[in-house]
């Protein structure tokens, strides 16, 4: 997919659509197909992320765990839309223009800006917010 064209839910394309659990705590919420490759039947599933259809990944019959087949509203609604909830291999895949902002990273793990009011917070000893704890 070289173009990333923002998707909403009346917009996504005609299919079938499922939640797909695999082997592994993995979670895939997308356009499902059946296809044979490599001379075996096999799931491709178009994940969905925020607003976006990612490309083909190929699952192993074996590998699937549970699948549920929904409405396409129903996909889109439970997509997806902070990139810690994808897979790693599917993230790693997640074109730049559609790569969220890092306003979904605790402080720490992002630079304070000149004159931020978040370089100069204190924390108390022990402190339990997001911020102090990572997530």
């Amino acid at each position: 997919m070289s173009e990333v064209t923002p998707l909403s839910a009346i917009d996504l394309p005609p299919g079938e659509y499922a939640i797909v659990e695999a082997l592994g705590h993995r979670t895939l919420v997308g356009r499902v197909t059946e296809i044979e490759r490599f001379g075996t039947k096999m799931l491709q599933v178009e994940p969905l992320f925020g607003d976006v259809m990612l490309g083909p990944v190929l699952l192993g019959g074996g590998s699937i765990y549970q699948f549920t087949p929904c409405s396409a509203d129903t996909a889109f609604a439970r997509r997806p839309t902070k990139a810690y909830q994808l897979p790693g291999s599917i993230a790693a895949t997640i074109p730049p223009p559609a790569l969220p902002d890092n306003s979904e990273l605790p402080s720490f793990l992002t630079e304070g800006g000149e004159g931020s009011d978040e370089a100069d917070e204190v924390h108390e000893p022990h402190c339990a917010c997001p911020d102090c704890v990572g997530f």
